[in-house]
This record gives structure tokens, sequence and C-alpha cells, in this order.
């Protein structure tokens, strides 16, 4: 039997997670990465460079997580940074079709490839009259665009180890950039992003959340569990006015525990 296989760090230490492919449905590589997408014991598995991305099994939780908590109806024009895939685009229309989305995503086979083998999470949602898809580097684009979104969202690629393959995609998690999105947000506005799992990315999430705090005057960090990711999954929000998060969602109120093993 074949084997997706996830190495994570911890510590001096590794982890190795073995995940069971029991079909390869696509293989190949776009101009900016390696695209896989494999059925699994998680139903199919959206794979880029390595990294799981999403599972039909519970990507719902994942999107819903990364849009919902902090989402507030007088909302009207939203930035999705990544997303190629559908799925935060599609959550946040289900909250209200009348939202104006922007998805900025520099690669269009993700699109294409979702599009193809995993239907059922892309759901035709950039045919939707209020969703642009826009294939442009997400740093280039926010340099150069002079309007305002009153919420921004990170469904970016993880941020990586120095070494890593895919690491220019930390230039996306810098004070600079996020100082560059705030110029960019409503006053009353919030940015969320993703940033890993409780357990297995505590070093990451703490280094994303030092940033956010050098920016923002409010920043939260909470989680909710996603079973193909075997973690508590983190998602941090930062904004200049007080944030609330619904109570489905698990706070991480003390930071400094993500050191502690």
């Amino acid at each position: 039997m074949e084997y997706h296989i996830e190495k994570v760090r911890l510590k001096e230490g590794e982890i190795e997670i073995r995940y069971p492919i029991t079909k390869i449905l696509y293989r190949g590589r776009s101009k900016y990465q390696k695209i896989e997408v494999v059925e699994s014991i998680f139903g199919k598995m959206l794979i880029l460079d390595g990294v799981i991305q999403l599972t039909t099994y519970d990507e719902e939780i994942y999107h819903k997580g990364l849009v919902t908590p902090t989402y507030q109806k007088r909302y009207r024009k939203i930035l999705i940074l990544g997303g190629g895939d559908g799925g935060a685009a599609k959550q946040l229309i289900n909250l209200n079709p009348s939202l104006e989305i922007d998805v900025v995503d520099i690669d269009p086979m993700v699109t294409k490839i979702v599009s193809e083998y995993i239907p059922e999470v892309i759901n035709n949602i950039f045919d939707h009259e209020n969703v642009r898809l826009i294939n442009q580097d997400a740093f280039e684009y926010v340099k150069k665009y002079n309007g305002i979104y009153d919420m921004i969202i990170g469904d970016l690629t993880d941020i990586r180890y120095e070494e890593e393959e895919g690491s220019e995609v930390n230039a996306l998690y810098s004070t600079e950039y996020l100082k560059d999105l705030k110029r960019i947000l409503n006053r009353e506005g919030v940015i969320t992003y993703h940033v890993g799992g409780l357990n297995m990315d505590r070093e990451h999430i703490l280094t994303v959340y030092k940033t956010f705090e050098k920016v923002f005057n409010h920043v939260k960090v909470y989680g909710v569990h996603i079973p193909s990711f075997l973690d508590t999954w983190c998602y941090i929000t930062g904004s200049d006015r007080p944030v609330k998060i619904s109570r489905r969602y698990v706070p991480v109120s003390d930071v400094s525990r993500l050191l502690e093993l």
C-alpha cells in the first residue's frame, strides 16, 4: 500500500504521519508547486508540495473555522489570499450571497485540478457573479491595491521553516506584509489567518502571534479540531477593534502555553 507521509518537527524530534492512499486521482506539477489529489481514509485529499491542504471528510470544518467566527453582517467586500480551491469563498457566499469577494491565488492549476477532481469542494463558486478569481501573487496584488476591504482572510500555504520547499510563502506572514494589509483594511475590519496545529505547529503559531501583535491592537487565537489534520487547528485574528469569537470555537487565551509540551 502507498502512503502519503508528512514529517512534523517537535523541538529536537520529528513525528512522521502516514496516510494510507487507496487511489491516485492526479499527480502533476504546475509552474509553482507539486499538486496531488488522492483518495484516502478521509475521502479525497488535496496535497500541495507534500502538505495536505484539505480533505472532503472535513474541509467544511476547516473553512467554516476560517471565515465564520470573525465575520460580521455589516461586511460587504472581502479579500481572500490563497483560497484557489474555492472552499472559503463558498462558505462566505453561504453566509451572504451579495458579498463582493476577491480571491487572489497565484496558481490557476489549483482551481483547475480541484474543479476537475474535487468538484464538491469548489461547487462552481467562481461562476458566481460576486466572486472574482485573480491569479496573481498575493504580495504584489496587495502592494498595488488602493481600495478598501472589510475583511481579509489568509487561506495561504502553511508557514514553513526557511530551508523547506515553498518557504517563500513566509513573506505573506511578515510584519511588512501585515502592515500593507492593514493599509487596505476598513478601520472596523478584521484580518484572519489559519496558522497550524496547536500541538504540532506551536513554534509557528507563536511567531505569527507576535507578528500580529506588532500590527494590531487586538489579537486573538482560536481553534477547532480537524480530524484529518490530527490536531486542533488554530486561527489568528487581528483588528484595531475588539473581536468577539463564536463560543463554538476553542479560544487559546494564554498564548504562552504554546511553548509548553
